[in-house]
């Protein structure tokens, strides 16, 4: 079961719109003459806050990183690392993000379903955890290692499609269909903005 996560799931939801009245607070205040740098200390602390909250899953789908950076952005998501020191952040291991965060809600059998999932820099999905759901529970679950390791070492390009790419796991479905597309989706999303972002960083 995915009970330790329920606070999780509410604070995913709740954070997209913390962010959007945190956005128009910094606007409203730094026309008033606030300095700048209270916010940069109040964002730092916030990122954080974010990796802490969500440590054990990004420890889970990047386990070779060392240290995680939370950003901000259209699609919020994490940055692990490795061999990171005081002066330098390391190297770039891969991605972990959340789907609801990718622009991805997906709505299982009876619930919104939220999965993190890890991807390397040259577009291979490292794993994935399932962050919340109220799904089926026991042998009909997601969270079960048989759907979880079917994801390791897959292309953001393929087309994961459940009976073919993925096995289904029977009296669940839909809860199997929802969580298959939210990973495809969210992948899918997550390596194009990347791309484009270290694109747009070449001289």
């Amino acid at each position: 079961m995915c009970e330790p996560d329920t606070m999780s799931a509410s604070l995913t939801k709740s954070s997209r719109i913390a962010r959007k009245y945190a956005t128009a607070l910094v606007i409203a205040l730094l026309a008033l003459g606030v300095p700048g740098t209270l916010f940069l200390y109040g964002n730092e602390q916030a990122d954080r806050a974010r990796v802490e909250q969500y440590l054990e899953h990004l420890r889970t789908v990047l386990p070779e990183a060392d240290h995680f950076v939370s950003k901000d952005g259209e699609y919020p998501h994490f940055r692990g690392y490795t061999h990171s020191t005081d002066d330098d952040v390391g190297t770039l291991v891969g991605l972990a993000y959340l789907n609801s965060d990718v622009g991805h809600v997906i709505t299982g059998y009876a619930s919104e379903i939220v999965v993190m999932v890890g991807l390397r820099p040259v577009g291979t999905i490292t794993a994935v955890t399932v962050v919340t759901h109220d799904e089926p529970y026991g042998y009909r679950s997601i969270d079960l290692a048989r759907f979880r390791d079917q994801f390791p070492n897959r292309r953001y390009r393929e087309r994961l499609r459940v009976g073919d790419d993925v096995d289904g796991i029977s009296g669940a479905t839909i809860t199997v269909n929802a969580a298959t597309s939210a990973i495809r989706r969210s992948t899918r999303r997550m390596f194009r903005e990347f791309v484009k972002e270290q694109l747009e960083a070449q001289p």
